[in-house]
């Protein structure tokens, strides 16, 4: 269950008059092209923003669906229009495709979400191979629909991709549909070997790159994204991410100065305060930047979280505690603002209060037992990966959607590589549910993916206490053989011949998805 202001889009957040497109569907099985769905709902938010109209972009609305757990799967009108209302949207842009041979038609509709009304169609149709003429022909009759005129001309819309090469296209387009990140890599760099001035297929790859923790990559990837490209602000954007990850924090800092000094946007200026605060002799206190972020962004979760930590770092452990308090009370489940508050507190001389908050903190997230002397060598600083800050709106949730949330992310995480991320995810939604299968056993193959195999054994056991499946005691015989604990494999093969009389256990599962 989705809930309309679940989550928040928060930097330049657009008006009701936004828009969000949602991927056209095939007006048949056998008349669609899969990639030219992504292709239009990557180009057309991108029009719609050239010509003046704000819209929410790909990536972004990427974001969104990964933080509200919606799976990359077909999606009814009714969760688009929720996903609409989440992002500010006041308008959704629905509609169909069709291809046959070498033409395609496109039919695109608006939907008011407030009057609950469909505009009229929005037609384009011509060769498949000018697929972005199509598109910028109804994006530019869209613009003309609004309150407003473009602030572009047609023609410098048409100019914009005048020069993509249809393959390189079509590479982009598979690119952006492969949902293994290997996949989607082969294919936009096939999109950059066919045309390297591709910028679009630049940003995408150099995105991948992060978010699989390639930041060395990723830095070479957008460095080479033109100062006057379209794209060259979110492509510093991310370079900055990657140079921060790197340790490079100078230049990182540099960076984001010079595109605070364009449009200090509150992600811009938090990331810039993170580099400063990262190096040793910094020009400006990083908790100066922050408050101006904050007060940007008040409701954020991440920036005060940045700004406690940042005061504890330079020493005002009074105001850090302030701050993180504050946070706390907001969002209880927040594991890592606790273990903050604790250690502002304790710097603050607030034994008592310190000795009660790290109570909770081993009762919210044991593994953290730990780490109840502070260490401010640790980076808990949360780095934005976007202009538009994504915070979710923690009172109006159930347990059982932040849950879904957790899981969603920790399955990303894993898949991602990055295994301490997706154990702290998934503990989170272990604390809310502990009577979820599924939690238990990802968390069991983050375990295995870090070594620690008496534990993944325990969480496969506990996703079997949960409920009996035979795939998952499968993996439980097929681990336990791998460590040698034979009397453990029969135990456990008689407990599931009990569970489920008349069948047979594998004695082999299917391995655990492969940590990249």
């Amino acid at each position: 269950m989705i809930l309309s202001r679940a989550l928040l889009l928060l930097a330049q957040a657009a008006p009701g008059s936004s828009m969000l497109v949602a991927p056209p569907e095939p007006v048949s099985p056998q008349g669609g092209a899969a990639w030219v769905e992504e292709v239009v709902a990557d180009t057309l938010p991108r029009d719609l923003a050239f010509l003046g109209v704000p819209a929410v972009d790909r990536e972004d609305l990427r974001r969104l669906r990964d933080a509200l757990a919606i799976p990359a799967v077909s999606v009814t009108r009714a969760t688009w229009i929720r996903v609409a209302e989440t992002a500010g949207a006041g308008r959704l842009v629905l509609g169909t495709y069709e291809t046959k041979g070498d033409t395609l038609s496109l039919s695109l509709r608006l939907l008011d979400i407030e009057r609950g009304t469909l505009s009229a169609p929005f037609v384009a149709s011509g060769p498949l191979q000018g697929v972005l003429d199509l598109i910028h022909s109804v994006a530019w009759d869209m613009a003309l629909a609004g309150e407003t005129r473009p602030v572009r001309l047609r023609e410098e819309l048409l100019e914009r991709t005048r020069g993509v090469r249809y393959e390189a296209l079509k590479s982009y387009g598979l690119g952006l549909r492969a949902t293994e990140p290997a996949a989607r890599v082969r294919h936009l760099k096939r999109a950059l070997v066919l045309m390297p001035s591709y910028d679009e297929a630049r940003l995408a790859l150099g995105q991948i790159q992060i978010d699989t923790r390639e930041h060395a990559a990723a830095n070479e990837t957008l460095s080479r994204v033109a100062a006057s490209s379209t794209l060259s602000r979110a492509a510093r954007f991310l370079q900055g991410v990657a140079l921060l990850e790197l340790g490079r924090y100078h230049e990182a800092a540099a960076s984001y100065a010079e595109l605070a000094a364009q449009d200090p946007t509150p992600a811009v200026l938090n990331n810039h305060a993170l580099a400063l605060l990262r190096m040793s002799r910094p020009p400006t206190k990083a908790s100066d930047v922050l408050r101006k972020a904050v007060e940007m962004a008040p409701e954020s979760g991440d920036l005060p979280f940045n700004l406690g930590f940042a005061l504890l770092l330079e020493g005002s452990a009074e105001a850090a505690a302030f701050w993180l308090k504050g946070l706390v009370r907001d969002e209880p489940a927040d594991t890592h603002a606790r273990v903050a508050l604790a250690w502002a507190l304790r710097r603050a001389g607030r034994d008592a209060e310190a000795d009660e908050e790290w109570s909770r903190v081993v009762a919210l997230a044991p593994s953290y037992a730990s780490l109840a002397t502070p260490d401010l060598q640790r980076r808990f600083e949360r780095i934005q990966s976007s202009e538009r800050l994504l915070a979710l709106d923690r009172e109006r949730r159930t347990d059982a959607e932040l849950v879904a949330v957790h899981l969603g992310r920790g399955e990303k995480l894993l898949e991602a590589g990055d295994l301490d991320a997706a154990l702290r995810e998934l503990t989170q939604a272990a604390y809310l549910d502990p009577y979820g299968p599924r939690t238990h056993l990802l968390l069991s193959r983050v375990h295995l993916a870090r070594e620690e195999p008496d534990k993944a054994v325990a969480e496969l056991r506990m996703s079997l206490w949960c409920r009996e499946d035979a795939a998952v005691r499968g993996e439980l015989l097929t681990l336990l053989q791998k460590l040698g604990r034979t009397s453990e494999v029969r135990k456990e093969a008689e407990r599931g011949l009990a569970a489920r009389p008349g069948e047979e256990v594998a004695p082999e599962a299917p391995a655990p998805p492969r940590v990249q």
